[in-house]
Parts: structure tokens; C-alpha cells; sequence
């Protein structure tokens, strides 16, 4: 079987134009898949959907700071002075010290009734009988 140069080309020609015609259906349908997905990446139910899964994602990797501490009050003039020297003598009260009996006494001294003792009887100076 043996074909004619004319057959050839003839044959040449058919196939290059199924080729030409299979690269225009090619670059119609990458074409048309880049638009569609431009439209919808730019759509915006999609660009609010990645700002919020961006935003998630950020919290997530970021936002996991530490603690900061807690502000501490200062204590003011005399009044912290002798909130802390309270605290020291409440703090040396124990037994294995020996400074409790004495804080508890002068504590007792200091915080004790203030009220004057009732005076005893006057004892007379003449002897008894006379």
C-alpha cells in the first residue's frame, strides 16, 4: 500500500489541523478556568472567608503571649513602715524563737485596759482598837 506524496500531505495536513484546533480547546479551557477561579477568589463572601480564617490562624500562632504580672501595691509612708514591722513581730511569734511570750506581754501591755485601777480602801493609821 503504498501512498502518493499527494495522499501524504493531504494526511500531514489533517493531523496539524486537529492539533492547531486541540491547542485552541486547550487554551479556551485554561483560559476560562483562570477567570472563573479570578472571579471567585475576588468575590467578596471569599476574600471575607480567608481574612477571617487569616485572622484565626494569626490568633492562633500569635497571639499566645505571656501573662503579664499582677500590679503590686505599694505601700504608703508610716502607715507601710508599720504595717511591716507588725507583720515581722506577728511573723517571730512562734514558739521556737522565744519572742512570743514577750511580743504577747507587750502586746497585752500596750492594748490592755486603759482605765485607771479603782483605788484600794485607805487604811487608817491609827492602830486597830483604839
Amino acid at each position: 500500500m503504498s501512498l502518493s506524496m499527494h495522499d501524504l500531505d493531504a494526511e500531514i495536513g489533517e493531523i496539524e489541523a486537529r492539533i492547531a484546533a486541540e491547542r485552541i480547546a486547550l487554551e479556551d479551557a485554561i483560559n476560562g478556568c483562570t477567570n472563573s477561579l479570578r472571579d471567585t477568589v475576588a468575590s467578596p463572601k471569599t476574600l471575607l472567608a480567608l481574612t477571617g480564617v487569616g485572622f484565626a490562624l494569626g490568633k492562633v500562632m500569635f497571639g499566645r503571649k505571656a501573662p503579664e504580672p499582677a500590679p503590686v501595691a505599694k505601700k504608703a509612708g508610716v502607715l507601710g513602715m508599720l504595717t511591716g514591722v507588725a507583720g515581722t513581730a506577728i511573723g517571730l511569734m512562734q514558739p521556737k524563737f522565744g519572742v512570743g511570750t514577750f511580743a504577747k506581754w507587750a502586746a497585752g501591755k500596750y492594748f490592755g485596759s486603759k482605765q485607771p485601777k479603782a483605788a484600794a480602801p485607805a487604811r487608817s493609821r491609827t492602830p486597830a482598837g483604839v
